[in-house]
């Protein structure tokens, strides 16, 4: 599928692809629909977290990095992916919560203001979570997220 054929797709017809066999047109039909603004954009990136990663880095896919450009109002469904039982989609949104949340402290996506990083830094150790910490441990990192972020579960 070429991007153009995304681009002309119907939104019923984006909706079919996102149960096709192929990940590379499930992923490119739920940026699309999220492009779009489509009520069910959200729900198809995460639905789609883990599909088409690049090769080198698993943890980043089209959907992730949607998520990331849709911002906060992803926190929500992304913090509930940190709990997933597949590490994989745990590994994928906890990428897209570090990208979301470092632009909270003055990340652009390229530079970060003189200290901004270091400060990040810190928070993000402070809340302790890892996609391959025990079930618990990682329950208790998400509470923590979930206040940090003021996210309602």
């Amino acid at each position: 599928m070429t991007h153009d054929a995304t681009d002309t797709a119907t939104d019923a017809d984006l909706l079919a692809r996102l149960d096709a066999p192929d990940e590379f047109v499930r992923a490119a039909a739920a940026v699309e629909l999220a492009r779009r603004g489509h009520p069910d954009g959200l729900r198809a990136c995460l639905r789609t977290i883990t599909d088409a990663p690049e090769p080198i880095h698993a943890y980043s896919t089209p959907s992730v990095w949607q998520l990331v450009t849709i911002g906060a109002k992803a926190l929500p469904g992304l913090l509930d992916s940190l709990l997933d039982t597949n590490p994989h989609v745990r590994l994928c949104a906890r990428y897209a919560v570090e990208q979301i949340t470092k632009r909270n402290f003055g990340f652009d996506g390229l530079h970060w203001p003189n200290g901004a990083y270091d400060n990040w830094a810190r928070w993000w150790l402070a809340v302790g979570y890892d996609y391959d910490n025990l079930e618990d441990e990682r329950e208790a990192a998400v509470a923590r997220l979930r206040a940090a972020c003021a996210v309602k579960r």
